[in-house]
Order: structure tokens, then C-alpha cells, then sequence
């Protein structure tokens, strides 16, 4: 059963707080889910650690998360979805108010750094350092818009919403990146299939195929902004 699923194994054995990996805080919300049903306090000790982790996470001078500790500052599209919704539900259910301006931080600093101006879209990552490989040496951009990255981006805000206050400072500007991405990406949308490519920058292009997981980041993320009055 799930909520057998063993903490032990999951958290206290592969989690290590001091690997300051983003992503492994994504899993948080699914414990707020446990701890709901069961009441059982050994999954209110495993939000409070992931919770702990951002406290003392890397960050670029900008406040912007690194994505990971052996990533140094990098930040991620998908690193967005992998902390923010946490952080989101967490400042919601334990009044933590303070925590929204960091968030709003995080999904405009990463659209700023990230931004292509030749098309209107988020490139996957950006290295604040230009010293990787991939990091173009003026921007720090990686080369190429990645339909997963943006579809974990685009989730990641509608996500948010759920918690963010209507009148937080810095929530116009998150809707004005959110109806910027969405308006771009639908016009990139493959007529045919109504499906989007894997690199959205490629669309079309030899080589380049349409890709289920990022079309179905896109339908979510617009299907919830219709269901949903944000």
C-alpha cells in the first residue's frame, strides 16, 4: 500500500541533505498527501527536512537555486517545478508567507537568464559562470529549448498558483512569463498531431520528433489555467 511506502529506504538512505539536489525535494508533495491521511508524524519529519534543505541550498548572487551542489551555478527550467511547488504548499500549510517572494524570485530569475530573444522562449539552462561546456560565453544560456525543461517550467507555475496569495507582489510578472511561454509554445504546436517537438526551437527540423511528455506538460498546464481562475 502507499502509505506503507518506506520512509526509511526512500529518504533516510538515498536523501542527503548535504547533496543540495533539487530535485529530490519534488517528492515532498506527495508526502503532504501521506501525512493527510495518516497522521502519522514520521512524514511531517520528512517535509520539515526537505523543507530545511532550501534553507541552506547554494544560490547564485541573485538568489537563484543552483540546481545541484556538483552543478555549481547552474539553474535549470525543471529546477523550478522540482523546488517551487514544495515550497509553494509548504509556506501555504504552515504560514510561511515570507517564501513567496523567494519563489516569484525563482521563476523570474530563471526566465530573465534564460530568455531567447530571437524566439520568445526559455532555453533549458543557464550557467551563471560561462565555464560549462554547453554555456554560451556571453549568456551562460545552454544552446537549444528543451520541450520537457519548458513543459516542468510552464507546470511548475500553474502549480504555484494554487498557493501563491491573489495580491503577492511579483504574481503579475509570473502570469506575464506564463502567458508569454504559453502563447509562444502555442504557436509552435504541430497542426497535425497537436503535439509538440522535442527541441522547440527545431520544430520541424530533420531529426527532431514530436514528444509525448513535454505535449502533455503543455495540455496540463493549459487545461488547469481553464479549469482554474488564477
Amino acid at each position: 500500500m502507499l502509505i506503507r511506502w518506506s520512509m526509511k529506504t526512500e529518504v533516510s538512505k538515498k536523501y542527503k541533505l548535504e547533496d543540495y539536489n533539487i530535485d529530490r525535494v519534488n517528492s515532498g508533495k506527495m508526502l503532504f498527501r501521506i501525512y493527510d491521511y495518516t497522521g502519522n508524524e514520521k512524514y511531517k519529519k520528512a517535509i520539515d527536512l526537505l523543507r530545511s534543505q532550501l534553507d541552506t541550498h547554494p544560490r547564485n548572487e541573485d538568489g537563484g537555486f543552483w540546481h545541484k551542489k556538483i552543478y555549481p551555478y547552474q539553474m535549470w527550467l525543471d529546477g523550478i517545478y522540482m523546488g517551487s511547488p514544495f515550497m509553494a504548499e509548504y509556506a501555504r500549510r504552515y504560514n510561511q508567507p515570507e517564501d513567496f517572494k523567494d519563489i516569484v524570485n525563482q521563476i523570474l530569475t530563471i526566465a530573465r537568464h534564460t530568455y531567447d530573444p530571437s524566439n520568445g522562449l526559455y532555453r533549458h539552462a543557464v550557467d551563471i559562470s560561462k565555464e560549462m561546456f554547453w554555456a554560451d560565453k556571453e549568456t551562460g544560456q545552454s544552446k537549444h529549448v528543451w520541450g520537457r525543461a519548458l513543459g516542468w517550467y510552464a507546470m511548475a507555475i500553474v502549480d504555484v498558483l494554487d498557493f501563491m496569495p491573489l495580491h503577492q507582489p511579483g504574481r503579475d510578472s509570473v502570469l506575464m512569463v506564463l502567458d508569454n511561454l504559453l502563447t509562444r509554445v502555442t504557436a509552435i504546436r504541430d497542426k497535425e498531431t497537436g503535439l509538440w517537438y522535442q527541441v522547440l526551437d527545431r520544430s520541424g527540423d530533420k531529426g527532431n520528433y514530436l514528444e509525448s511528455s513535454c505535449s502533455a506538460m503543455f495540455i496540463y498546464t493549459l487545461i488547469k489555467l481553464h479549469i482554474k481562475d488564477i
